[in-house]
């Protein structure tokens, strides 16, 4: 018995149209495939850039913040709290940020904007963040903080952190290389306030070693 095939019993015009699908299918999923692959190239290049250089950085500074974490009740603040601020029995200032801006949502044309505040500087101790303007003082307590979010805003970023006690987010608008600091010290300082702070500090560890491991067989 001779074999019969699905295309033995289509008409030539048919037969052409079934081929005319066949290859759009095909070309189809080539052109899926491509932007996969292009991701793939993309992340394998990123990795591929890691090299001594850039991770003994990473190593470097991973030791400096287990240092300043571990003896920050003995360590100096950049500057002086010099600003109307009393610090409680206890409480030990970890960072102030200079020439920072307070963010708030605010209504314009139906659409919530971001929308400055006051300025001035922000203040990161083991128990609260406070902002010390020109015109008001806000303070957002770690024992109260739900999140914490850096979202972009024009060319600078702004620090949204999300109270417990409060409805209404506000944020601290400031430079970039500024708002990733300040992140680190708040995470800290809520371990702190958890009573996680060696667990805080172990986790740094861990991620030194892991660098280490990574810094082996990295190019130079």
């Amino acid at each position: 018995m001779a074999a019969s095939f699905f295309g033995d019993q289509i008409s030539p015009g048919v037969g052409a149209f079934f081929a005319f699908v066949m290859i759009l299918i095909i070309v189809i999923r080539i052109t899926k495939l491509k932007p996969v692959q292009e991701f793939k190239r993309i992340k394998a290049s990123r990795v591929a850039k890691r090299t001594k250089t850039s991770i003994d950085a990473e190593i470097v500074d991973l030791k400096e913040r287990i240092t300043f974490y571990s003896t920050y009740k003995q360590q100096p603040v950049d500057e002086s709290t010099d600003d109307g601020l009393v610090l409680q029995a206890d409480e030990h200032a970890i960072a102030i940020a200079s020439e920072v801006g307070l963010i708030e949502g605010r209504a314009s044309g139906g659409v919530t904007e971001p929308t400055l505040v006051d300025e001035g500087k922000f203040v990161v101790t083991d128990k609260r963040g406070v902002f010390i303007g020109n015109n008001e003082t806000r303070e957002f307590m770690w024992s109260k903080l739900v999140s914490h979010q850096a979202e972009p805003v024009a060319n600078a970023m702004v620090l949204y952190l999300s109270l417990s006690n409060r409805q209404k987010v506000s944020g601290i608008g400031m430079d970039k290389k500024s708002v990733k600091d300040v992140q680190q010290r708040i995470e800290f300082a809520v371990a702190v306030g958890l009573e996680r702070e060696a667990q805080f500090l172990e986790k740094l560890k861990t991620q030194i070693s892991a660098l280490e491991v990574e810094r082996a067989s990295a190019p130079d």
